[in-house]
């Protein structure tokens, strides 16, 4: 039996019927880690939904201008909007039958998959980093630009002139500097890359592409021990030049605490942003 088939079967058959199974199916399932408690509504869990359309830009750009159209019928409506300024075309979208939609929906999917076997989301792996998926690309983004914050703090640090910290904090929304000026205080734990600053141009637009970077990077190592089928939902939910510079990323660190201090970080941040501090 396959992985995704076996982790699929922990989720769902109670441990006394585990001994029902082969005793290679056996010997996987228990290497296999615990899954995330089982919710039913979880099974409603629509992966076509949760895409960002960027991925799937590549594949329609193939097609006439009339499948295109049949395609966008079958999305959410945020997703055939960003679809439609992308690819340059009007708001005439075509009514499809249910049957034809369900097609289409089938035809995309497969397509973006490129015959990839995930875990169903009901059935993902136990792993802190689960509630990643629960954000929307809003909160997502924020998520990661606050995490570049960490690595901002450290190269603040070692800046004395009073001119050139005073040109960051303009550079930053006041809640960014709220939550740099807490960073501050304490010495960053973890960094990845040092002096990152220097590819700065003094523009507010390309210090937040940096952060971008450096938040990416931290939520790639963070990733690095989750399951793939995890990596792939949460890359997939961001743009795709967002969602490639995280798998980019996905890197074991060297740093004995890693993997410990940046769960710690993520979920400080998705609690601010849950209480509306980062807002």
């Amino acid at each position: 039996m396959k992985p995704t088939a076996l982790m699929v079967c922990k989720g769902l058959i109670p441990p006394e019927l585990i001994s029902l199974l082969s005793p290679d199916d056996q010997a996987l399932i228990a290497q296999l880690p615990p899954p995330a408690p089982f919710e039913p509504e979880h099974l409603k869990w629509d992966l076509l939904n949760h895409l960002h359309y960027s991925w799937l830009a590549p594949y329609l750009r193939t097609l006439s201008e009339g499948e295109i159209r049949n395609f966008l019928a079958v999305l959410k409506t945020d997703q055939t909007a960003g679809l439609s300024k992308v690819l340059g075309l009007g708001n005439h979208i075509p009514s499809l039958s249910k049957l034809a939609k369900g097609g289409l929906r089938k035809l995309l999917l497969e397509n973006v998959l490129q015959g990839k076997e995930l875990v169903p989301f009901a059935f993902l792996p136990a792993s802190p980093l689960n509630s990643l998926l629960t954000h929307t690309p809003t909160s997502f983004s924020k998520l990661i630009h606050f995490l570049g914050l960490h690595d901002l703090s450290y190269e603040m640090r070692q800046i004395i002139d009073t001119k050139e910290l005073k040109k960051i904090f303009a550079a930053l929304s006041k809640k960014e500097g709220e939550y740099l000026n807490t960073l501050v205080l304490h010495r960053e734990p973890l960094v990845f890359e040092r002096l990152f600053l220097k590819n700065w141009d003094g523009s507010k637009e390309n210090l937040h592409k940096l952060l971008e970077e450096r938040g990416a990077s931290r939520l790639g190592h963070a990733l690095y021990s989750a399951s793939e089928s995890l990596t792939w939902y949460i890359t997939h939910s961001l743009d795709m030049h967002t969602g490639n510079l995280i798998l980019k990323n996905i890197k074991k660190s060297t740093h004995a605490r890693a993997e410990e201090l940046l769960f710690s970080q993520i979920q400080k941040i998705e609690s601010l942003l849950a209480a509306g501090g980062l807002t």
